[in-house]
């Protein structure tokens, strides 16, 4: 592909710093395990550190656990142009989903400074803490944190899934800051589609509209335990088919209200857990999206109404949400700058929406925000085999550096 102009940003410098951070929780099949706040999460936090105080940044640390990596601009008066994504994986995580935008927030900042480049108002990379939601809850906690989206913003408000308290596990590896974060003007994020709709178009960037809105759901049924053996099957409280028949009849009506909907029942929790005990209790956890917060509103609502035959059979049935990220749309400025830069470099661009969750959608609450996406082979992710050529990666961060610099008025 012939560009029309050189390029600002080292491709292979930026490829060898993703590949690098691979390296750190490696799992069979070329893929990563970097779970929130465990000693690889400490040790990829850390590299990163080390990486950008050597670019001549600032780091900042705040009580959320985000690190901050600040360029000074000429003017340090204005608020920065903020570009990140977030270093934690899923548990068979794949090498670019989250690192790609942090890297690329590297790369750029690497080639201002080769380029001697000074920009007016300083840019900064933020690396978001606990983005996946793995191992404590609700996910996006770094962001949520930041806008003063998470409720109470304490302990209380975070659970764990290993019975690790957050705030204790980001002392123990050192990111317990109390830095304060930098004031920003805008925000880039960069990531790979995972999806196929780029590839499959052919296009090289894809200019993202805005983020489906998602809900997660603790659904609780309560049967009774008894012996799998002596137990008549019309005598049976079995919370677990309970919570099958549920499960059914619910996606079936939610697909009525719109086919667009994403109804996923991502996790069971059945108790006892026993081979020949009827579980007496089961625990649906539901991801609920759609770009649309009435859609959502009436999906939720159905829920309670889909429950209430199972109470009348004698079953226990109660709904927790445990996250509420709203439907997010990108900034119509920055959106039509990325779509310039792109076509200046004679990029095929494509504008669609984002079916995952984001850290952008939080901070498009709160300030102009932009996200690029790059194509995803299969458009397989959460999976070892993800991967995006270092065609794709390179062109990528080109397009995101000349949008950075000229919302910070290189």
């Amino acid at each position: 592909m012939t560009h029309s102009a050189a390029t600002l940003t080292n491709s292979s410098r930026l490829w060898s710093s993703i590949m690098r951070i691979a390296e750190i929780g490696a799992i069979e099949g070329n893929g990563s395990c970097r779970l929130s706040l465990t000693d690889e999460d400490k040790e990829a936090r850390d590299l990163f550190r080390f990486w950008v105080t050597a670019a001549g940044c600032e780091v900042r640390v705040d009580n959320f656990g985000n690190i901050y990596a600040i360029r000074p601009g000429a003017r340090d008066d204005l608020p920065a142009v903020l570009i990140g994504s977030h270093l934690d994986t899923q548990p068979h995580g794949g090498r670019f989903d989250g690192v790609l935008g942090v890297m690329a927030g590297l790369e750029i900042v690497r080639a201002l400074n080769d380029a001697g480049i000074e920009t007016e108002a300083p840019i900064a990379i933020v690396n978001w803490t606990n983005e996946e939601g793995v191992r404590f809850k609700p996910g996006l906690t770094g962001s949520c944190g930041f806008v003063g989206a998470l409720p109470g913003g304490d302990e209380s408000s975070i659970s764990s899934s290993d019975g690790s308290r957050y705030y204790a596990e980001l002392a123990r590896i050192g990111y317990a800051g109390q830095d304060r974060p930098p004031q920003i003007s805008t925000y880039f994020e960069m990531h790979i589609e995972q999806g196929p709709v780029l590839e499959n178009a052919g296009a090289t960037i894809g200019i993202v509209e805005g983020v489906q809105g998602v809900r997660w759901f603790e659904i609780d049924f309560l049967g009774q335990d008894a012996h799998a053996g002596t137990t008549p099957m019309n005598n049976r409280r079995d919370s677990f088919l309970a919570a099958s028949r549920y499960a059914l009849g619910f996606l079936e009506r939610a697909m009525d209200i719109d086919p667009d909907v994403r109804v996923t029942f991502g996790r069971v929790e059945v108790e006892p857990n026993s081979t020949n005990t009827i579980p007496g209790r089961t625990r649906l956890v539901l991801d609920l999206r759609h770009i649309d917060e009435h859609v959502l509103d009436r999906v939720e609502r159905l829920m309670a109404d889909q429950g209430e035959p199972l109470k009348k059979l004698g079953f226990g049935f109660s709904i927790n949400r445990i996250m509420n990220v709203r439907p997010a749309s990108f900034n119509r400025d920055l959106k039509d700058a990325v779509e310039k830069v792109a076509s200046s470099l004679s990029m095929p661009s494509l504008r669609l929406p984002s079916g995952a969750m984001h850290d952008a959608s939080n901070l498009a609450a709160v300030v102009p925000s932009a996200m690029i996406f790059i194509p995803s082979r299969n458009g397989i992710s959460h999976n070892p085999l993800e991967w995006s050529e270092p065609m794709h990666v390179g062109d990528g961060c080109e397009v995101l550096c000349r949008a950075v610099l000229e919302a910070a008025k290189a």
